[in-house]
Order: C-alpha cells, then structure tokens, then sequence
C-alpha cells in the first residue's frame, strides 16, 4: 500500500481515473444546469449519507456566489418532516448515495404533496421496483454500486456547473474558479498527490485516527473517515470543540483558515497527540473536491494493492 502511494505508474493510472469520472461527471451535468439556471425561489439541498459532500459544494458556492439566494441545507428526513410543510413551493435537490432508502423515497412524495419541485440525484437502482418508483420524478443516475465514487461524481459534476452558473460573479475569483474547471482536474492529480504523498503515507499508518475541520470542510472530514475505514483504520469525524482526548488527529483545513487551525493547533499540542493538519491552499469552494481527491486515492490505491 505505502508503495503504491508515491508509485508514478500509479498515479499516472489514478489520472487517468479521475479524467474518466470527468467525463462522466459532464455528461450529467446539463440536468443539473437546467434546475439551477435563473432559479430564483427556496432552494433546499437535501442529503442521504455520502450525498452530504455534493450538497455541500453547492450549498457553499451559492451562499458564497449568489448570497440573495435562499438556500438552505439539511439532512434528507429534516427537510420531508420539518421544512417542506412550512415552507412556500421552491426546488429540492436530493443527493443520495443509498437509492433504497425511506428516507429518499418519503422525501420526493412529501415534495411532491407539498408542491416543491425535485430532482433526484443517486445511483442507478439495481431492483425494478425502485425505478418504477422513482420514474414520475426528475432524476440524475450514476452507474456505481461505490458510494464514495458516486459521492465524488456527484461533487465533481456540481462544482461544474456552479462554476459555469457564477464565472462572473465576485470579479476576478468567479472567473478564476471557471478557468480551473476548464483546465479539467485531472491535468493537477499528479502534482496533488505528490504534494501530499509524505503526509498521506503517515495518515495510513494509524491504527486509529479522529477527523475534524471547521464546519466547512465537516462534508469532506466525514467522507475522508470512511475512504480511512475501507483501509482498515478505525476512522471517525468528531467536531473539532469535542475532542478532548486522541492519539492521533488529522485536521483538514484550508490556508483561509490558518487563524482558526492555529489555536487548533495549539490546543492538541498540549494533549500530547499526534497531529496531521492537512491544509489546502486554495480557495475554499473548491478545496473539498481536491480533499475528495486525495482520499479517494487512498481507496483506489489500496484496492490495486490487494489485487496484486
């Protein structure tokens, strides 16, 4: 496994990869466009599990970009049973990474009732009984049985089109954002995982690790815990005010947040752990898809290792 973290042939096939979840995350994102463009009224972001990740990539673009926009975010049974009864119609947008889940299914009915419209956005459902179901609704599918695969397509594709959405929002850093998603991400997984191979390499050495970040980053906190669990590390998120007590710390931050992460720092110091503090320097609204990236190199690598 620590071999083939800083293995070229393999970074140059997890490249390769990521170019293909590109593409597969442009084809989907028209869909996505078509809902979000010139929406003016409540936008709720609901999420299922690993759809928290997507959603919040959107729920940070928009409230960043498009700060008139009411936007709200919440877990999937939070929206059906406390906000859609209560609130005039608007547009939810559901991520999920479970299709079979009540909670996905009651949620597009409560919409429905309620007057919202929906767009359904999961993996493709094996059993014919869930596509009957779901078939009177607007959807996107992603063709994966892998929940972190999907979640990372799923993020991928929306920071797509938010960035085309608002490349002339906010001056110059609109138009920055866009010009990345033009270059493609793929063209920076070699120099991303290089940069981070050191620190990768003693993250999966723990046999036990807790996770946090700011609130921001929680999304890609949870999602880096679960890529850390398929290792076989006993990986959980905790909020960063919560830990009290842990051998092993990997905080995920970004360079926005070194004044924050500095008293961090200074508290876990003093509780005699080890610390990983993992900083992105680069914008904030884009710094959970490179996080998605690093983690789920982990999990691509370690599946070739075991296969070998």
């Amino acid at each position: 496994m620590l071999q083939k973290l800083r293995n070229s042939a393999n970074i140059a096939m997890y490249t390769r990869y990521v170019h293909s979840l590109e593409a597969t995350s442009r084809k989907i994102t028209e869909n996505l466009y078509k809902h979000l463009h010139n929406f003016k009224g409540t936008l709720m972001l609901a999420y299922h599990r690993q759809g928290y990740l997507p959603a919040s990539v959107a729920y940070w673009f928009i409230l960043t970009m498009n700060p008139e926009q009411r936007v709200v975010i919440h877990e999937s049974n939070t929206i059906a049973y406390y906000m859609l009864p209560y609130h005039e119609s608007g547009l939810v947008i559901l991520y999920s990474t479970n299709p079979y889940a009540a909670s996905t299914y009651n949620l597009l009915q409560t919409a429905r009732l309620t007057g919202y419209e929906v767009l359904l956005v999961t993996l493709t459902p094996r059993d014919e009984r869930i596509n009957t179901l779901y078939s009177r609704y607007s959807k996107i599918y992603i063709n994966t049985r892998d929940e972190l695969e999907a979640a990372l397509i799923m993020a991928i594709s929306t920071y797509y089109v938010l960035g085309e959405l608002y490349k002339n929002k906010l001056g110059s850093r609109g138009k920055r954002i866009y010009e990345h998603i033009e270059e493609g991400l793929s063209p920076i997984v070699e120099e991303l995982v290089n940069r981070y191979t050191e620190q990768l390499e003693r993250i999966v050495k723990f046999k036990e690790v807790v996770i946090t970040s700011s609130r921001l980053l929680e999304p890609i906190a949870l999602y880096f815990a679960e890529a850390l669990r398929r290792l076989g590390i006993n990986a959980y998120y905790q909020f960063f005010e919560h830990i009290d007590n842990a051998n092993n710390i990997l905080l995920l931050s970004t360079s926005a947040e070194e004044h924050f992460t500095r008293e961090l720092r200074f508290k876990y110091n003093i509780m005699d752990t080890t610390l990983e503090n993992m900083v992105l320097n680069t914008d904030p609204l884009e710094a959970q898809i490179y996080l998605a990236l690093l983690a789920y190199y982990l999990v691509y690598s370690y599946n070739r290792a075991i296969k070998t």
